[in-house]
């Protein structure tokens, strides 16, 4: 939902319609994702890992798993809405609604300043253990300043 009301930004029913549309074939990709990633998780617990390897296939099971059913949740959710004018309409104004655009626009900038704030953190304490948990972090710590500044630019263009 938070994600949605921040790329929503439909006029008229029919322009929602597209969108729902794109979002469904989005979601189509996100299922064979979720596939694939079971997959490759069965074929490397089959594979002697050892514990690390235990472990992370039954991570990678459990996220392909997510993945997979919140994204067919989401088809059939999508389907259900195109078939019925009434809550095509409800969903429309309700994600395209000032109030809930302003909400989740606030929410994604703390959830992002509260993230890097914990990666600072363990950039912190990692440091005094770890160079190798140091220095990924602060790989992401620099896509994430990378992709913002990017990012910013593009919708200075765009919007």
């Amino acid at each position: 939902m938070l994600i949605q009301t921040l790329s929503q930004g439909a006029k008229t029913d029919e322009e929602y319609r597209g969108k729902l549309i794109f979002g469904m074939n989005r979601d189509r990709v996100l299922c064979v994702l979720g596939v694939v990633t079971i997959l490759v998780a069965l074929f490397w617990m089959m594979t002697d890992n050892g514990v690390q390897g235990s472990f992370l296939s039954g991570v990678f099971t459990g996220t392909g798993a997510v993945i997979f059913f919140f994204s067919l949740k989401n088809i059939l959710k999508t389907k259900r809405m195109l078939k019925n004018e009434k809550l095509l309409r409800a969903e429309r104004l309700k994600e395209s609604d000032e109030r809930n655009r302003l909400i989740a626009e606030k929410a994604m900038y703390w959830a992002g300043m509260s993230t890097m704030g914990l990666c600072y953190v363990t950039m912190l304490v990692s440091g005094f253990f770890s160079m190798a948990v140091f220095w990924s972090v602060w790989g992401m710590v620099m896509a994430y300043c990378i992709l913002a500044a990017a990012l910013k630019k593009y919708f200075e263009k765009k919007l």
